[in-house]
């Protein structure tokens, strides 16, 4: 990605958060954390990564897909552009993932642990 997509996408992200977290009377809106934005070559569309927890995932991307038009012309007001580029909620799978790892980790043994260690053994 360019300098000039890397700006924009950084400046757009700062920006619906802040619009997300100060100005949405939703609560479940608020929920959403904007992970990453990845704007089209030609800025005419923008897709917005979230992450949310687990088991609000439809009802936070049916909320923001509804407020896309309010958050779009809040957007207008905070940024100068010829034409503001068409927002895309998705969930970033990679959140899920990274979630779903942070549960499945205290359940794993790991070398070193509770005098396993070969180490502690030779000693």
């Amino acid at each position: 990605m360019s300098y000039r997509l890397e700006k924009f996408a950084s400046t757009l992200q700062q920006s619906m958060a802040e619009i997300l977290s100060r100005e949405s009377l939703n609560p479940e809106i608020r929920l959403a954390t904007i992970l990453r934005v990845v704007p089209a070559v030609d800025l005419k569309r923008a897709t917005v990564f979230i992450a949310c927890p687990a088991g609000t995932e439809e009802a936070v991307l049916e909320q923001l897909a509804g407020a896309a038009g309010f958050i779009k012309k809040q957007l207008a007001q905070k940024m100068i552009l010829r034409y503001m580029p068409e927002l895309v909620f998705t969930l970033d799978a990679t959140a899920n993932l990274g979630m779903r790892l942070d549960e499945l980790k205290p359940r794993a043994a790991f070398p070193g642990e509770n005098g396993t260690d070969d180490e502690a053994a030779d000693r």
